[in-house]
């Protein structure tokens, strides 16, 4: 049993590790007659493992989300990166999609980290009105580190992990 926790433990740290790497991420949503559509948007993520996209209402995408209010994400390990093709690792998110109100409080703190990870250019995108700051919230997720590796992810903070198949 204090084997099986410490290698919990370990899977953990190598979730967030993994996920620590990415600075856009990869973006399902449901268009029009409930048409998947793929795209990507840059990130960040705050304190409560929520993430944010700040994005043009231009883009399908934006439309997407805020019609349906659903979205999924993934972060997805290079091809060249991984040992076998069909074996990526992966994580992925089901999400529920709000509006963050331009010039509240949430919104000044967010924008602050995209300033950090962005730097000048969020200085005009933030003047285009166009744009709406997204919060993706995770309702579930799945770590995919490997063949017969599959950890389910819930929790608050999406920081609970449990071996799906923990026979193999």
């Amino acid at each position: 049993m204090k084997q099986l926790t410490s290698q919990l433990a370990m899977t953990k740290a190598e979730y967030f590790k993994f996920l620590s790497k990415f600075r856009s991420l990869q973006l399902s949503t449901i268009g029009e007659n409930g048409r998947p559509e793929s795209s990507y948007a840059p990130f960040v993520v705050d304190p409560k493992n929520h993430f944010y996209i700040y994005v043009s209402s231009l883009a399908r995408h934006t439309g997407n989300l805020l019609n349906d209010g659903r979205a999924g994400i993934m972060f997805i390990e290079s091809e060249e990166d991984a040992e076998n093709i069909f074996a990526r690792k992966r994580v992925t998110f089901d999400c529920e999609v709000e509006i963050v109100e331009r010039e509240t409080d949430d919104w000044q703190k967010i924008m602050l980290l995209f300033d950090q990870r962005a730097g000048e250019l969020m200085e005009t995108l933030r003047m285009l009105s166009d744009f709406k700051l997204l919060r993706l919230r995770p309702k579930s997720g799945l770590f995919v580190k490997g063949f017969g590796k599959a950890y389910q992810i819930s929790g608050t903070l999406m920081d609970e992990l449990s071996h799906i198949n923990p026979r193999k």
